[in-house]
């Protein structure tokens, strides 16, 4: 009887079950089945409950596996092809923004006494924003914007969970919930599938910024929100690789095309059989690949600084960089000659070279450097808000810089 009712009870919650779309859902119905029915209920009466605890799993094998397949399909439709809006990509001037509110919230509680500080409600405030196509809540707390009194905010607006661009958002809460739902070796192939897609968006967003803005505010986007990955996916205690199985095609193809192309030796009775060579040659191979979407985090970080570092170090000397190449084909000229009789150039009677248009282009990268400097680690402070970051960013570009000043010596 018992096990006729539990037959009726999954066939009842199976067909509702199939249509449930929201990932929060499907990871609270994991949650109440493994945890709730199985481990604490159904294994204090075994014996008693057998039946029903073949239905729970049957149950939760079913909701585990709708929860892939909606995750699958939200990783493609809400962070792949995720389309940003003109605020998603209003960079720098969120960041703008909320720092001068920031700033603002700061002097009004310094203006205040402490009574009045002490008993501020506004700064225990809590906000909740839910991701689309979810019930994942997001928390926001105004705390991080105006900290208590004698104490300093460790919160740029660039850290804060509001000012995440919306895939990252989506793709940490994502992973946060699946991984307490799946096994350990399937939320590592869905993990590494959404990093890999979160990565693409931020690509594309970093693109965006860069012909709405300049080079530097997306290339520094997108190494902000590489290291806010990063450092978010260590807690996750899994490899976020997996290793593909792939039919190689390749031998197989030209063995065919070698057979078509010998059709006078069809039927030829020595070793030289175009159809024994095609049944020998034209064998399918399987490939191994694997694919680690940590190593391509760190991959995609390491391009665009370089890329920022290069960005930058050519903007701040630019001039000296341009003399030094014309100099370059000057002295080169002159090794390649060196074992001829060909009349060596002087590279001081150039006209870029002589020294009071070389003095000249010091002087105005010297302005230059002065000018613009400040701003560029303004920007980088900005975006970045670490000081160990940035002096790590920066040290390459003063190197570059220094070298670029010594060798017009």
């Amino acid at each position: 009887m018992l096990s006729e009712f539990c037959n009726q009870l999954y066939d009842a919650l199976r067909s509702r079950i199939i249509h449930v779309i929201h990932l929060e859902t499907l990871a609270e119905l994991v949650t109440i089945l493994k945890i709730e029915m199985v481990e604490e209920h159904v294994k204090n009466s075994a014996r008693e409950l057998a039946t029903f605890e073949t239905v729970c799993t049957q149950m939760l094998e079913d909701v585990q596996e709708r929860l892939v397949y909606r995750t699958q399909v939200y990783i493609r439709d809400e962070i792949l092809r995720y389309n940003p809006s003109p605020g998603d990509v209003a960079y720098p001037e969120k960041l703008e923004m909320m720092q001068k509110i920031a700033q603002s919230l700061k002097e009004q509680r310094k203006g205040r006494r402490p009574s009045q500080s002490s008993t501020d409600s506004s700064s225990n405030e809590v906000f909740f924003e839910t991701i689309v196509g979810t019930d994942i809540p997001v928390l926001s707390s105004a705390s991080t914007l105006s900290p208590r009194d004698g104490q300093t905010s460790s919160a740029s607006p660039a850290d804060l969970h509001g000012m995440w661009y919306p895939t990252v958002r989506r793709t940490l809460v994502c992973l946060s919930k699946l991984f307490r739902c799946l096994d350990r070796n399937i939320f590592q192939g869905l993990s590494q599938e959404t990093l890999t897609m979160c990565v693409q968006s931020l690509i594309k967003a970093s693109d965006l910024i860069i012909k709405r803005k300049t080079s530097s505010d997306g290339r520094l986007f997108l190494i902000k929100h590489l290291l806010i990955l990063r450092e978010q996916i260590a807690p996750f205690s899994v490899d976020f690789a997996v290793k593909e199985m792939v039919l190689d095609f390749s031998k197989l193809k030209e063995a065919a095309m070698k057979f078509l192309t010998q059709r006078s030796k069809f039927l030829s009775l020595h070793r030289d059989n175009a159809f024994l060579e095609f049944l020998l040659q034209g064998t399918l191979q399987v490939k191994e690949s694997f694919i680690d979407s940590k190593r391509e985090v760190d991959k995609q970080l390491k391009q665009s600084c370089e890329s920022y570092i290069s960005d930058i170090s050519t903007q701040l000397c630019g001039n000296i960089q341009q003399y030094l190449q014309k100099a370059q084909v000057i002295l080169k000229m002159n090794d390649e000659n060196n074992n001829t009789n060909i009349q060596k150039v002087s590279l001081r009677l150039q006209p870029f070279a002589k020294p009071d248009v070389l003095h000249e282009i010091i002087i105005e990268n010297y302005n230059y450097l002065k000018k613009h400097l400040p701003d560029i680690l303004k920007t980088m402070n900005l975006y970045l808000a670490n000081r160990d970051t940035e002096q790590i960013l920066f040290k390459p570009i003063k190197i570059s810089l220094l070298i670029s000043m010594a060798t017009t010596k």
